[in-house]
């Protein structure tokens, strides 16, 4: 019988999420939304029911298993599909074909990420013989619920050529392809008027990847005094919980508008290590960016056994690999002092015999963090995409 649906109840059928589940706003226009409306205004059905709905989810994989029951005395011919907060829908190739008072299950696996199983509670649909639509609660563990920012504003891409960053749309298509694979919610912020309104708005928690390196995105205004805007910058990662990520080169080096670029300080020699920047995003002093220009380079760093180990773990999970060697020449690195500067959280290399040395670290300021990798030679600027953001989301969960 046409139009029949059916609500699984808590504790019913449970969705069982894995590892990630990424909470987003409940959609009240679209597919779902038509779907859910059909599951509350309809009776359940008498003649199928479903025995087991269990969806896997770790990372960006997933792994659906839907056994239905016929409880009439003809066959039945059913396809199934399934509905997410996002509105896409995803057909399961695989058709059910029903004898008389008989059971089937149907198996959906693969890695969708944001594609699809992003939020909370899905309708999975059964169509055929019969029209059917079940509403799905989603329980399991967040991996982040964090927004991620990617500043991918026009014309700063080709001024930043060089700082730290040569092909800053490399690194951007690094960071869009982990958050899809990941099924971590993203924007890409294109122009400078909306960088604008996520500064000066309420957001919090979110992850900001400049794909710059030494080079951040600034609006003209700021271009005249860029010591009060980098500060600027340091207290909305301090107070709203952000992360700010840095993919490579002297930190906070210049800023531009996406025609102009304006060193910090004038005249500065970020050559030589001039640190003004990075002190001013940290409001503190005495903070040492060594370089590796040639014909000099660093020295070799090492992955770390704790939170090096750790992160390749994180990272190894999703389904990527060989994204971190046992050993680095950063092109950038951090000196610290063993007082005055900010806490750090994880450090994932580091110089044998200068342990303050290090050309990838996570500090925490205030309620956020600033997640520090330093750009390795001969290393892939997609893959400092990838693992920038790997950092950003292993130091917000651990």
């Amino acid at each position: 019988m046409p139009g029949k649906v059916r609500l699984f109840s808590r504790g019913e059928v449970p969705i069982i999420a894995v590892a990630m589940l990424v909470a987003i706003s409940f959609v009240t226009t679209g597919i779902f939304s038509s779907e859910v409306m059909k599951v509350f205004s309809s009776p359940a059905p008498e003649d199928i029911s479903i025995q087991e709905i269990r969806l896997t989810k770790h990372y960006g994989y997933v792994d659906l298993k839907l056994t239905v029951r016929s409880n009439t005395e003809r066959p039945l011919s059913l396809k199934v599909s399934v509905i997410g907060e996002e509105n896409r829908e995803i057909p399961i190739a695989q058709k059910i074909q029903l004898a008389p008072s008989s059971s089937a299950t149907v198996r959906l696996s693969g890695t969708y990420g944001r594609n699809f199983f992003v939020g909370k509670s899905y309708v999975v649909k059964v169509l055929g013989d019969l029209d059917l639509s079940y509403l799905v609660e989603c329980k399991g563990v967040e991996i982040s619920n964090n927004k991620i920012v990617i500043l991918a504003i026009e014309g700063i891409g080709a001024i930043s050529k060089g700082k730290g960053i040569d092909d800053s749309s490399a690194v951007i298509a690094g960071v869009e392809d982990t958050a899809e694979k990941l099924g971590v919610p993203y924007e890409k912020v294109t122009t400078m008027s909306r960088w604008l309104q996520i500064m000066s708005g309420s957001e919090r928690g979110i992850i900001v990847i400049n794909p710059y390196g030494s080079v951040i995105p600034a609006p003209t205004s700021a271009l005249s005094n860029p010591e009060a805007y980098i500060r600027g910058l340091g207290t909305l990662v301090n107070n709203r919980g952000w992360t700010w990520v840095h993919t490579g080169g002297f930190p906070f080096g210049a800023l531009s508008d996406g025609i102009t670029l304006c060193s910090y300080p004038s005249g500065g020699n970020k050559e030589s290590g001039d640190n003004a920047g990075l002190e001013a995003f940290f409001n503190k002093d005495h903070v040492v960016t060594p370089t590796s220009n040639p014909p000099q380079l660093l020295d070799e760093e090492f992955l770390t056994d704790t939170d090096g180990n750790s992160l390749t773990y994180f990272i190894t999970v999703t389904g990527m690999t060989g994204l971190l060697p046992s050993t680095l020449r950063f092109d950038c690195s951090i000196n610290l002092p063993p007082s005055d500067v900010p806490q750090t959280k994880h450090v994932f290399y580091y110089k044998k015999g200068e342990p303050n040395q290090t050309g990838a670290r996570s500090f925490i300021m205030g309620s956020g963090y600033f997640v520090f990798w330093g750009g390795p030679q001969s290393y892939s600027e997609y893959n400092t995409g990838c693992v920038s953001l790997m950092i950003a989301l292993y130091t917000n969960v651990r």
